[in-house]
Parts: structure tokens; C-alpha cells; sequence
């Protein structure tokens, strides 16, 4: 089973780690529940810290390539957050421009650590078809309410369906970074409900954010619990 602090190489190092998850679990948990100052300042650090800390959490533990596409990848999404939440008429384009911009470091990421065809099962492969499926699907079914969006809403589920498909057929953990990239698209599937189709109930957004961290969180520790070298650093791996 997991042993996640197996080997305490760099036990301060370690222990910010540890810290990092547990502010970033917190900062999730604040903003889920509308649990900050009033303002926007405050809405948007705290909807920020969740992933920050996550990001923090990657930095302090860098050691391979993956890892640094991880932290980018984590930074991008941040940025997705925050514009997203700005009070601008352009603020779910420039959100949807960084959640691409993190889905492309996140498709080099699990690329460049691709799984050998021999080795994929037959459970990631119906789960990426059915993925394409349900983009192609949901497309469709929004076509007439997208407008002058349509093109720029196709092309990112495009890119995020084949960060999912790439995450399920890379070598890490499919309970882990495999699920998350599923909700990935379970949230933004939320999500763009809610922006174009007026009768979504606003609890929605609730499912909206915690698909979404949920999504961060797994696919962030799946990467980071998976490691081919003999000795590791931190002990973050599956064994």
C-alpha cells in the first residue's frame, strides 16, 4: 500500500510539505463555504491559496522534469482562478485562456510520461472513449446557446477531453491522476452550465469547486506519489 513518508531525506522539507496540504485543504474548505471577508481581495486569495499551496507543495519537492511541468501546470491554473472570478465582462474567457494554457503543460506532463501501449488496460481506454463521447455530445447539445463563443468553448474541451485522455494513459495512478482529470471535466462540464444555460440551481456551484480541487488535488498527488528512481526524495511515492 502507499507509504507516503518512507524515507525522511529531508525531514524540514518534508514537514512544509505537509503544511502546504494541509493550507491548501483548509483554503479549499474557506472558500467553498463562503467563509472569508467580505471584498473581492478576500475572495480572491482565498480561492487562490487552494492550489498556490498546492503548487508550494510541488515546489519544495522538485526533482524531476514531471515535477517542474507539475508546478507549472499548478500556476496556470491559478491564474485561471483568479481571472475567472475578476468582475470584467471578458472574465470566463480569460479563466477559460488559463485553464488551457495549464491543460497544455499538463498534456506534456503526462506525455513525456506516457504509458507503454502494451501496458494500457482496457478500463482507460473505454473511460477516454467515453470522454470524447461526452464532449462531442455536450457540444452539440449547447451549440445554439454558445454565440459568438462557440468556437473558443470547442476548442478548449478539445484540449481538456485530451488532457483526461492523456492523464488515463500515462503511468501514474489511475485512482489518482487518471479520476482527477475525469472530474476535471466533470467540473467544467458544471461549470459551463451554469454559464450558459440560465435554469442551473446555483448549489451547482458547490459541485463546480469541489470537482475542481478535488481534480487538483489528485492529479497533483498522483504525480507526486509516483517516482522510477531507486532512492526518492520526501518518500512521496507508490510502494
Amino acid at each position: 500500500m502507499t507509504r507516503i513518508f518512507s524515507r525522511r531525506k529531508r525531514p524540514v522539507l518534508e514537514a512544509m510539505g505537509q503544511i502546504f496540504i494541509f493550507l491548501s485543504v483548509v483554503g479549499a474548505v474557506l472558500y467553498g463555504g463562503g467563509w472569508y471577508p467580505e471584498g473581492l481581495l478576500w475572495q480572491l486569495l482565498t480561492k487562490a491559496s487552494a492550489v498556490t499551496f498546492l503548487a508550494l507543495f510541488v515546489a519544495v519537492n522538485i526533482r524531476t522534469f514531471g515535477h517542474a511541468l507539475l508546478f507549472l501546470a499548478l500556476l496556470a491554473s491559478v491564474s485561471g482562478d483568479v481571472l475567472i472570478a475578476m468582475p470584467h465582462e471578458q472574465a470566463f474567457m480569460r479563466g477559460l485562456l488559463g485553464f488551457m494554457v495549464a491543460h497544455v503543460i499538463f498534456i506534456v506532463l503526462y506525455v513525456t510520461n506516457r504509458r507503454p501501449m502494451k501496458e494500457i488496460g482496457t478500463v482507460p481506454i473505454r473511460l477516454a472513449s467515453l470522454l470524447w463521447v461526452f464532449a462531442f455530445v455536450s457540444g452539440f447539445a449547447l451549440n445554439d446557446m454558445l454565440g459568438d463563443m462557440r468556437m473558443y468553448v470547442f476548442t478548449y474541451t478539445a484540449v481538456l477531453t485530451a488532457m483526461a485522455t492523456a492523464a488515463l494513459l500515462s503511468k501514474f495512478p489511475l485512482r489518482l491522476t487518471g479520476i482527477g482529470a475525469v472530474l476535471f471535466i466533470a467540473s467544467d462540464a458544471a461549470l459551463g452550465a451554469r454559464q450558459f444555460i440560465p435554469s442551473v440551481p446555483e448549489y451547482m456551484g458547490y459541485f463546480v469547486w469541489v470537482t475542481y480541487y478535488a481534480s487538483e488535488l489528485m492529479m497533483t498527488m498522483g504525480v507526486m506519489l509516483t517516482d522510477d528512481r531507486p532512492t526518492n526524495f520526501g518518500g512521496y511515492r507508490f510502494d
